[in-house]
């Protein structure tokens, strides 16, 4: 039997992950000095979706998706994921309109709305929500020692600041966690700038899932916010 199935199972032990590190970090906070909130901004979607690094606000995909549905300025969108499931989606969006297209391994449409029109303007921005899909990589390196901040830098006409991505970094007991998620040799490594509201404005990352049966899934992730 293969050991993934569509990433379900690499979503349930993300989750299972993410909360073991949740733990840890409600343990350190009885034994040890106080640490700043990571949790993300109040009011946001499930943390699970957020990952923090070295202070700031880390890499928020509810921001992103957020801006999508709706826009405070004009910039182009893009997603891709290149794995068994691949998805792309690409969009020039504006508080006004979106215009783009979408496609997967069963589908490609293109995708078009106009903020005046309710009905025509959720059918565009819901179908620009595959970065979703990202959620279960970033709980799991969230809070955790595999993103690091490393300073302020300009990205796609963005104030930003770096992150890096590194799951060989972990302490032993969070590589032990990463290793229950994806397999004994797997990892996650990427790059990240994020804006101070915590949108990944230009995202790479590499995820190798490696199951017992000696399967290996390779997912590769990108996203981009540019400003016009």
């Amino acid at each position: 039997m293969t050991f993934f199935t569509d990433g379900r199972a690499f979503l349930k032990r993300s989750v299972l992950a993410a909360a073991g590190l949740t733990l840890l970090g409600v343990s350190a906070c009885k034994s040890g000095p106080a640490s700043k909130n990571t949790d993300g901004k109040p009011g946001a979607q499930p943390n699970s979706a957020t990952a923090q690094g070295g202070g700031g606000a880390g890499i928020d995909l509810n921001c992103v998706m957020d801006h999508i549905q709706n826009p405070p300025e004009a910039f182009h969108y893009s997603y891709n994921k290149e794995s068994s499931n691949p998805v792309h989606e690409e969009a020039d969006i504006t508080p006004q309109t979106i215009d783009g297209s979408f496609k997967n391994n069963s589908a490609s449409s293109p995708v078009h709305g106009v903020h005046s029109d309710a009905a025509s303007w959720q059918g565009a921005w819901s179908s620009l929500m595959g970065i979703g899909g990202m959620s279960s990589a970033i709980a799991l390196v969230r809070n955790s020692s595999a993103t690091v901040r490393e300073g302020p830098e300009k990205m796609n006409g963005y104030d930003a600041t770096k992150y890096s991505i590194d799951t060989a970094r972990g302490t032993d007991t969070e590589k032990s966690l990463y290793q229950s998620v994806l397999g004994t040799g797997g990892f996650q490594k990427g790059t990240a700038w994020v804006t101070a509201q915590g949108c990944p404005v230009k995202l790479v990352m590499d995820s190798e899932l490696h199951g017992k049966d000696g399967s290996v899934e390779k997912i590769h992730y990108e996203v981009a916010m540019v400003r016009k």
